[in-house]
């Protein structure tokens, strides 16, 4: 890809100009964000301020913060990539992207209303115990995981390729570098620096998008007609390129139907319940200013996601898709080589500058979501297993819970960096599908019952968390993607009996399954009670406060933010049941 850019250079500006002036933004974007983070990070010691920054996020300025830690740098070069290549097709995965934070609008106000820090304090309010809690942390930690391996292993290509280091071990030692630099940011700057850079993170990308996008339609006139036609003549599939059928014929197996809903399924309930998107909600005041914060992602993405498909298109019309799948047969290099070919080129001033922008976007993409995983990664392990289940402590030694949270993303980050540095040949797409395949199976199931479900119990829980995250890496395990092709992980063995790429189909039923199975053969943690009512939803009428003539109903204990949870009379407890009219209760 690289190569291909630099080659529409001018003599004006060399090759090795532009490169340094890319390697200047990076830099700049590199020493913002640690200056940010040590000037914004914890004032205190506390979890509160550590986790979530006081919750003191207005919904504007978090649904920014949001949209920076939702939108990775594969949301926005593999939306262009795959909108250039399969045109009508990539559509779908750019219209899952966005749906999948309708689901996250579903679930935004319940769980702040329920949860403090972590996913584990939403379960745990439905089933407080040791073992619920550590499941919860152990599956937050492998989807962080693999997911901080996809975004470190991402940061590691593009850079290389940006700047002409196209060999393994630059890619390694890029890795190595940006993984180290965001968890010594993450480490001191805490919820407070990790937002300044997903806000920052996500100006920077609409700038740099609008521009790009104003340069595309100013080719053709400002005629979105125009730029369509293009497309169609320049792409190499015709007219099909506007008809559904682009991504079968490239990938022409029995399958393909299973493995494409698959993906759709991974993203769309995935992507929204990923443990540092959620973390993310818990840095506003209320349920309420969390739900606005996801209406105001929804426009940033939405945003991001419109100009992407455009780019997209302008891929397939200025450079063409033959060309595109010579230079990147995945279509990544799309959005790059469609800069390098506009506003002159990087030869000219203003292509220079318009490239670096974008260049500088997609690296700051990648940092902003690092910080949001690493972050999340040192909750879990400093507040979930460490003060609940390892010290179980009433909060009295805050100051080590954050010493041990800090310590918690180095140790998770240096595993990630290790993984990225022994897989970047691998296929990044199975740690993609297998993070996605995860959250979707095992942490949605358990938050759609914890939230909308009074009778889900303790062992359905836990049957939900462990159940899905198990049926999901083993059957994993035995799909074309790690053994039985040239492009598996394994490709000199063959051990595959399922024929997909993605699990998502057969794993997110189980995990439902799991969950309702669970409750129905234990006991319920809400004797009684048939469902959990929820202010925090904005989905169902405010209630009355409970009173002797209404007394049908318990107050929940979690304030005035939930509502009350109904409970059979013949189940209340004896305080919670009317006195009869006339005589006093001894």
């Amino acid at each position: 890809m690289t190569a291909y850019v630099f080659l529409a250079a001018e003599p004006s500006v060399s090759a090795g100009d532009t490169r340094s002036a890319v390697l200047i933004g990076f830099l700049l974007v590199v020493v913002a964000a640690l200056f940010a983070c040590l000037l914004l990070g914890p004032q205190r010691e506390e979890a509160e301020s550590f986790y979530v920054g006081r919750r003191r996020n207005k919904p504007l300025r978090n649904g920014l913060a949001l949209a920076g830690d939702y939108v990775s740098s594969a949301t926005v070069v593999g939306t262009a990539g795959t909108v250039a290549l399969m045109g009508f097709d990539g559509l779908f995965v750019a219209g899952s992207t966005l749906a999948a934070l309708g689901v996250l609008y579903f679930l935004a106000g319940p769980l702040r209303a329920r949860g403090r820090f972590t996913l584990a304090d939403v379960f745990a309010d439905r089933a407080p115990g040791t073992a619920v809690r550590v499941t919860a942390a152990v599956v937050t930690l492998l989807v962080c995981l693999l997911y901080l391996v996809v975004q470190l292993s991402a940061v590691a290509l593009v850079t290389a390729q940006l700047l002409g280091l196209e060999t393994v071990g630059a890619q390694r030692a890029i890795a190595v570098m940006t993984g180290v630099l965001i968890t010594c940011a993450t480490a001191v700057g805490g919820m407070r620096g990790a937002t300044a850079l997903q806000t920052a993170k996500s100006v920077v990308v609409l700038v740099a998008l609008t521009l790009l996008v104003g340069a595309i339609l100013s080719r053709f006139g400002w005629n979105p007609a125009a730029l369509l036609d293009a497309a169609e003549t320049t792409n190499g599939a015709g007219p099909a390129y506007f008809r559904p059928g682009l991504l079968q014929r490239s990938n022409p197996s029995a399958s393909w139907t299973f493995d494409f809903v698959g993906l759709q399924l991974s993203i769309v309930l995935g992507a929204a319940v990923m443990p540092h998107v959620l973390m993310r909600l818990h840095a506003t005041p209320g349920p309420e200013a969390a739900r606005r914060s996801v209406r105001g992602a929804l426009l940033v993405v939405g945003t991001v996601i419109v100009f992407t498909v455009l780019i997209g298109l302008g891929a397939a019309a200025t450079v063409g898709g033959a060309k595109l799948a010579a230079v990147s047969p995945g279509g990544t290099g799309a959005l790059m080589l469609t800069t390098g070919t506009l506003a002159g080129g990087p030869g000219s001033a203003p292509g220079a500058v318009l490239f670096v922008l974008v260049a500088t976007a997609v690296f700051a993409t990648s940092l902003a979501v690092i910080a949001g995983i690493t972050l999340t990664a040192s909750a879990a392990i400093g507040h979930d297993l460490y003060r609940h289940a390892l010290r179980r402590t009433d909060g009295q030694d805050k100051g080590v819970e954050i010493s041990t949270a800090r310590w918690g993303a180095v140790a998770v980050s240096a595993a990630g960096i290790a993984l990225t540095y022994a897989a970047l040949a691998w296929n990044m797409q199975m740690f993609s599908w297998v993070a996605l395949a995860l959250a979707a199976s095992s942490l949605l199931p358990a938050l759609v019952y914890s939230l909308f479900w009074g009778r889900f119990t303790e062992r359905g829980l836990l049957w939900t968390l462990a159940g899905g995250a198990a049926c999901v890496l083993v059957l994993q395990a035995f799909t074309p993607v790690v053994s039985g092709l040239p492009s598996s992980l394994l490709p000199h063995h063959d051990f595959a009996w399922l024929p997909l790429q993605s699990v998502a189909p057969v794993s997110i039923p189980v995990g439902f399954a799991l969950g309702w199975l669970g409750s129905v053969t234990g006991r319920p943690s809400h004797p009684g009670g048939d469902t959990v009512v929820l202010r925090g939803t904005g989905l169902f009428p405010r209630r009355r406060r409970a009173t002797p003539e209404t007394a049908g109903t318990a107050r929940d204990d979690h304030g005035p933010e939930l509502a009350e949870v109904p409970v059979a009379a013949s189940t209340a407890p004896a305080s919670a049941r009317p006195s009869r009219p006339g005589r006093s209760r001894p």
